[in-house]
């Protein structure tokens, strides 16, 4: 799964004399197995060990993520939250937690190319308008199948289309392609933050964080990017095999609702915004309670449960005021 010597060398000659500090966050939740496997890829990379910053933060798990981390990787410093923060508010742990001049996060349930955090360096170090660069990301059940090579997004029907999803990797992606935001795992530059500020873990603790920060960051100026020669494995379900959509509990299904009209509320123009609400969030609406109603597996009372608190996210979304 590494990337060839030749595909590499660019960034190394950019790099040649110096090479940044890079704090890698790694958010996490009941995962052990797999943070292990992310944590043991890092500890692969041709990065220089000396120049690598590995920030776990432990969003209160109750599998022993924090002791297994503490034995097997000393190197390692793990922060264990005292309640659950969710994904925006480990991830701010991180990001006040790191040193280095980027800051690459990245979800658990990775794995990492040996020469991944080399090229997405190499990019930053290049230019001055990339704030946020991310690697390619491929299945890790098929690892030339691509899981993502960056989003765009209708801001009328809200609808988000992943670049070069299910497209078997023939060497079709060589240049830098621009992106709306990233999800999963992307790097930014520590300037960033003291411009944009830090994720908004008030308003998106999950679902549209990763849009509303890349957003804000392109709202300043800065370019968001995905670089194809930087590459990471990411062990999710095939997209022919997901039948929730997200829409798994009742917490992810309320702030899958509600976030999508805020995020629009916050970042469409007005004309654009009111088509979407009148429209497409219906008809969006009907299409989710319909996979919840009759593709869940779980019992029938758990389905109103989770049912109820969609619709409960999709008031709160049309009544929030502030946007």
């Amino acid at each position: 799964m590494n990337n060839s010597p030749k595909e590499s060398l660019e960034a190394s000659l950019i790099l040649a004399e110096r090479f940044p500090l890079v704090s890698v966050g790694i958010p996490t939740y009941n995962r052990k197995e797999k943070l292990v496997r992310l944590l043991n890829s890092i500890l692969e990379s041709n990065y220089p060990k000396d120049k690598l910053e590995i920030i776990v933060v432990d969003d209160a798990s109750t599998d022993g993520t924090y002791e297994v981390v503490k034995r097997k990787f000393p190197q390692v410093r793990i922060i264990q939250n005292k309640r659950e923060l969710l994904v925006s508010g480990s991830r701010n742990v991180c990001l006040k937690n790191a040193k280095g001049k980027y800051i690459f996060l990245i979800d658990d349930d990775n794995i990492v190319d040996k020469n991944c955090i080399l090229e997405l360096v190499g990019v930053m170090e290049r230019s001055s308008k990339i704030g946020i660069v991310a690697p390619i990301m491929y299945y890790l059940k098929q690892p030339k199948r691509v899981w993502c090579a960056g989003v765009r997004r209708n801001m009328i029907t809200s609808l988000t289309k992943y670049i070069g999803r299910d497209e078997i990797d023939c060497g079709q992606f060589r240049e830098l392609i621009e992106s709306a935001d990233f999800p999963n795992a992307f790097m930014i530059k520590r300037e960033i933050i003291t411009k944009v500020g830090l994720f908004n873990e008030k308003d998106f603790p999950i679902h549209y964080e990763e849009a509303d920060f890349c957003e804000r960051a392109r709202r300043v100026g800065y370019k968001v990017v995905c670089h194809p020669k930087a590459k990471v494995w990411h062990d999710v379900p095939l997209s022919g095999k997901v039948k929730d959509k997200g829409v798994i509990n009742e917490l992810r299904a309320y702030y899958a609702a509600r976030n999508r009209i805020l995020f629009h509320k916050k970042y469409s123009e007005w004309w654009k915004f009111l088509i979407f609400v009148l429209m497409f969030n219906w008809l969006i609406m009907f299409h989710y309670l319909a996979i919840i109603l009759f593709r869940s597996k779980k019992s029938f009372k758990e389905r109103m449960k989770i049912i109820k608190s969609y619709l409960k996210g999709v008031l709160d979304g049309l009544v929030e005021w502030r946007y």
